[in-house]
């Protein structure tokens, strides 16, 4: 006989299982009340200082509780990774994705804290770390949102975060600029998001990703939007939330100024995590719940969504390198770069749309996504050693540095190849396996699909000549002005971390492949495992999943079923003799309740 569900039991077990949140909710809390109550008047070097240290200390050990998480449940974990957890009624949940991601979140945050030590760029230090952490927050609630108001109103957490530590950089007014240009893009496009979702629920009647899936099944299968105004319309403003985040053209408008406006740490941090986040997102939304509008039955070519991402796809990545050939300044560089990036995660995404294995397809993507993170804080940890030594970014600033610092310019070399994807770095893998993913879609996908990665690899030529670039002034120029100082480990530590990534992944991209190909699998389907009452590590989250489940397929069938812990069934009531007297009937709006009772008798 099946457990009854004690609601607070799950709520406190849910709690449990989004602890790294948690964490990191409280660090930014604390890092205020130690600014305001502690350090408030001590000179702006030593707050910066202790601020920091207090920060990195509660990333580490946020860090440290998301891999206990992880463990198995025999070494005293929760074996996130391995098994797919609902919580909070289905609002969000924690699998393999969800763990893996947030462990790489977590990462690149610990990195950005040492970056932002490097110098003094504000005088609200105690703001700045409280905004970083809670960004994070936004990225992880983010990534494990299974709901369009969850994932709506965590992305806005996230990128009001961005916004704010954006023109945190007072004495430039450039930082103010981009702050302005963030928030006025992200704005609209939050707007034109929103309406796209509610289109969404106003045609399937959910909100809940797998019952937008359910419902658009049940409405006739893979149908693409051929003769759907509502559905291409729902579609297109989807995309131009998600176009914004991901910076992908023609929504690109805000990255070169923002990026180049913005502190080197922010930067880095807008360019990473957030990318993450909201490409994950993309995979659930188009992916998952969109997918039965992707094309119909199985013609590629049909009218449906398919056909709108490639071109975004192929038109980002061509503007971002070509654009990127006329930059001068490293930050603007490294901005288009990130756009061309985003074009080619694009076709990662087409790929895992149209696989028959749409699970396991996803792992390039997820791969390619920790790589390009990783390499690119690297090479912002570069920009923000130009502005703290010399006051600007050019790439000319970088002239000499192969001899002055002969080492890190060693590490710069790496990054910049495993950008362009050269062998054997991280980054050639993660074209490879997005690309051959794409070559491998199947039939139905395999044509018109490999254009765009011929164009993929056309465009891999085209930015080695713009990384080339620094890579030339490193080596042949000769140094001009005042030469950089030694770099010091807030502005090494980043550096050569992600170094170590680029050639480790490079050398052996098995391990990783296959932890974001087993992470892809805990997604939900006809097999994922929730656990059951037989097992021995049962717990209320594992016997809420059915429940939600059943109550994805009824909202999708337009069957109402009372919530966890929000109520029951009417139940019949015993008279005084033992009889059993049937439940009232509910009146109808404009029925006389007397009438009703008699009915009911």
């Amino acid at each position: 006989m099946q457990q009854e569900i004690d609601p607070l039991k799950v709520l406190s077990g849910d709690m449990l299982y989004i602890a790294p949140e948690i964490a990191l909710t409280v660090l930014g809390l604390l890092v205020l009340i130690y600014d305001f109550a502690v350090v408030r008047k001590r000179p702006s070097a030593e707050r910066q200082s202790r601020l920091a240290w207090l920060t990195l200390f509660g990333v580490v050990a946020t860090f440290a509780i998301q891999l206990v998480m992880m463990l198995p449940q025999d070494w005293g974990g929760f074996d996130t990774a391995n098994l797919y957890f609902p919580l909070f009624s289905g609002t969000i949940a924690s699998d393999g994705t969800s763990s893996w991601m947030n462990l790489t979140v977590i990462g690149l945050l610990g990195l950005i804290v040492i970056m932002s030590m490097s110098w003094s760029f504000t005088e609200h230090w105690g703001e700045y770390f409280a905004l970083l952490c809670w960004a994070g927050v936004g990225m992880m609630f983010l990534i494990a949102s299974e709901e369009l108001l969850t994932l709506f109103l965590t992305l806005e957490t996230m990128t009001l975060c961005l916004y704010m530590v954006t023109a945190f950089e007072k004495t430039r007014r450039r930082s103010a600029e981009a702050g302005l240009k963030y928030f006025v893009y992200g704005s609209v496009s939050s707007a034109l998001f929103l309406f796209g979702l509610s289109l969404i629920y106003g045609l399937t009647g959910t909100t809940r990703l797998d019952a937008i899936r359910f419902a658009l099944v049940s409405q006739g299968g893979s149908t693409g939007l051929s003769g759907n105004v509502a559905g291409a319309m729902a579609v297109l403003l989807v995309l131009v939330g998600f176009g914004f985040k991901i910076a992908a053209v023609p929504f690109h408008q805000w990255a070169p100024d923002a990026y180049e406006g913005a502190p080197a740490p922010v930067t880095a941090w807008v360019a990473t995590g957030s990318k993450i986040a909201s490409f994950v997102a993309l995979l659930k939304v188009l992916g998952g719940a969109l997918g039965p509008w992707a094309m119909k039955g199985t013609d590629v070519t049909s009218h449906g969504w398919i056909g709108l991402v490639a071109v975004i796809s192929a038109v980002t990545m061509t503007y971002g390198n070509f654009a990127a050939l006329a930059q001068k300044n490293l930050k603007r560089m490294l901005a288009y770069s990130s756009i061309a990036h985003a074009g080619y995660m694009l076709v990662g995404v087409l790929a895992a749309s149209v696989s028959a294995n749409q699970a396991s397809s996803t792992a390039p993507v997820l791969f390619y996504l920790v790589v390009y993170s990783l390499t690119t804080v690297g090479a912002f940890s570069v920009a923000a050693w130009l502005v703290r030594d010399k006051g600007t970014d050019q790439i000319e600033d970088l002239n000499g540095l192969g001899r002055r610092s002969p080492l890190l310019a060693v590490c710069i070399v790496l990054l910049m190849l495993s950008l362009i994807g050269m062998p054997p770095l991280a980054g050639f893998f993660g074209k490879l396996y997005m690309f051959m993913e794409s070559l491998n879609a199947g039939d139905k996908g395999r044509l018109p699909l490999t254009w765009l990665v011929f164009l993929g690899l056309f465009n891999s030529v085209v930015s080695a000549f713009y990384y080339v670039r620094v890579l030339k002034a490193m080596y042949l120029r000769e140094p001009s002005g005042t030469p950089l100082a030694k770099a010091g480990p807030t502005i090494a530590i980043p550096i050569v971390a992600a170094t170590v990534a680029a050639v480790a992944f490079g050398l052996y991209p098995a391990p990783l492949l296959d932890a974001m190909r087993h992470a892809s699998l805990t997604r939900p389907g006809p097999n994922t495992r929730v656990g059951t009452q037989a097992d021995p590590n049962w717990t209320p989250a594992h016997a809420a999943a059915e429940q939600i489940r059943k109550r994805a397929e009824a909202e999708a069938n337009g069957i109402r079923m009372v919530p966890m812990g929000g109520g029951s069934a009417p139940k019949a009531k015993a008279s005084p003799k033992g009889e059993t007297t049937p439940p009232k009937a509910p009146r109808e709006s404009g029925q006389p309740k007397a009438k009703q009772d008699r009915e009911s008798k």
